[in-house]
């Protein structure tokens, strides 16, 4: 019990240790030269997204990072990336809003990708050393064709799937009991 622990905790350091070491090279830490019109300070930012892709864990699926800074100027950064993986960058000083959108490719070349998952992070970027952001994006909510479109009254007593009235979560009787239904199959303990 106490051996995962230690180790745990030895893991932690070595990493910040590590990281000091990476950001300052083994030399002193960088100035900022200001002197150039128009030049402002700049800090680091490690960005990773968080998400568990449902049909495969660990799978490698195609992100796209949106840095939005809100500032006096508003400038939009767009930087695709891998889930997984960390993206590092370095910005200039200020609030920002950074996006992530998880996209599925289709099995098909002359498909676009859908949107899988979607989250969003408000930061504020100052400091000398490296800040780090996780973003754990939600799941994007399929709607079918006939559901009522973003924007357009939605009444909330009926069920969204066949309009009649609402039991719990939004469904009727029936479509209630088909989600149970298969909650149960798909996640029941193994005997």
């Amino acid at each position: 019990m106490v051996e995962p622990v230690i180790a745990w905790v030895g893991q932690k350091l070595a990493e910040k240790a590590l990281d000091r070491a990476m950001a300052t090279d083994g030399r002193k830490p960088r100035r900022h030269d200001l002197s150039v019109q128009g030049a402002e300070a700049t800090s680091d930012l490690d960005i990773t997204v968080k998400y568990v892709l449902p049909y495969c864990r660990g799978a490698k699926a195609p992100v796209v990072l949106t840095l939005r800074r809100l500032d006096e100027s508003a400038e939009n950064l767009t930087l695709p990336m891998v889930l997984g993986e960390t993206a590092r960058v370095r910005l200039k000083r200020g609030r920002y809003r950074i996006t992530a959108a998880i996209l599925e490719l289709s099995p098909r070349h002359d498909a676009a990708p859908t949107l899988h998952a979607f989250g969003a992070q408000l930061l504020w970027l100052g400091g000398n050393g490296t800040a780090k952001a996780c973003i754990r994006p939600a799941p994007v909510i399929v709607l079918p064709p006939e559901a009522p479109r973003p924007g357009t009254f939605v009444d909330f007593m009926r069920c969204r799937m066949c309009a009649s009235p609402v039991m719990m979560f939004g469904l009727c009787r029936v479509h209630t009991d088909q989600v149970v239904r298969y909650v149960r199959e798909k996640f029941a303990p193994a005997a």
